[in-house]
């Protein structure tokens, strides 16, 4: 399967770590903590020298997860590549694996393992408000696990080391880390207003995290069986009908 046509599902699975339940609801809060600034300045109205602050901040940060994730993706695809006859068996284990974690996400199965939360505590030596600060703390959120966010990264993951090259193995992850980036340094940009957003969207986050749980579940079937190419075409199909796709191609 080539990794380029994986790009679009890529992109969402970053979407959908972004609007899982154990991220969206903290991203405000979170975002004044890493910028240090106090979030009662984030309801004043105009772009204050505060706002201009977690939006900096808040750029080191996705730059942190960033290289985490892409490092990552190089090193799932080295390690495939080295496997090399024995990568249709990995690709079935990998969709097994990839059910276990959909699975895990619907509430249908406890995992124990899965459902631990793994959060690497922020230094002491750390200055919050500084984007070198923001830098580290993005890399240690990157190599954290939480129930909601770390079955979709695992996944990005095991498809990363089907790719043919470890180049495309990183381009997956670069793509990922452009959808979870994004919207997050959107919601830096509007910061003032998101948290009222995010409040009025706490009902679906449930059913977004069932959606994303749904999603892992058809695409392990579909590498278990070889489909992998159809569900990768129903995913470019869906980032098209919401237009997606123009902004990877633009990017």
């Amino acid at each position: 399967m080539d990794a380029f046509a994986l790009t679009p599902a890529a992109f969402l699975a970053g979407v959908l770590m972004f609007l899982a339940p154990c991220t969206l609801p903290i991203i405000p809060g979170y975002l004044a903590f890493i910028a240090g600034v106090p979030e009662r300045e984030l309801a004043k109205t105009g772009f204050t020298e505060s706002r201009r602050r977690v939006m900096r901040n808040a750029l080191f940060f996705v730059l942190g997860f960033s290289v985490v994730f892409i490092i990552l993706g190089l090193f799932a695809a080295t390690l495939g590549g080295t496997l090399g006859a024995w990568r249709p068996f990995i690709s079935r284990a990998a969709g097994a694996v990839i059910i276990l974690f959909g699975l895990t996400m619907l509430g249908v199965l406890k995992i124990p393992v899965l459902l631990s939360e793994k959060r690497i505590r922020t230094p002491h030596f750390i200055t919050v408000g500084r984007p070198e600060s923001s830098f580290v703390i993005g890399v240690l959120f990157a190599l954290g696990w939480t129930p909601c966010v770390g079955p979709i990264l695992g996944t990005v993951l095991l498809f990363a080391s089907s790719s043919a090259t470890s180049v495309q193995g990183a381009l997956l992850l670069a793509v990922f880390s452009l959808g979870l980036g994004i919207p997050f340094l959107l919601t830096a940009f509007l910061i003032g207003s998101a948290g009222k957003f995010f409040a009025r969207m706490q009902g679906s986050i449930t059913l977004l995290s069932k959606l994303a749980g749904g999603l892992l579940v058809v695409f392990g079937l579909s590498m278990m069986v070889g489909y992998m190419g159809v569900f990768a075409e129903w995913v470019a199909e869906l980032c098209r009908t919401f237009g997606a796709d123009a902004l990877l191609r633009y990017l």
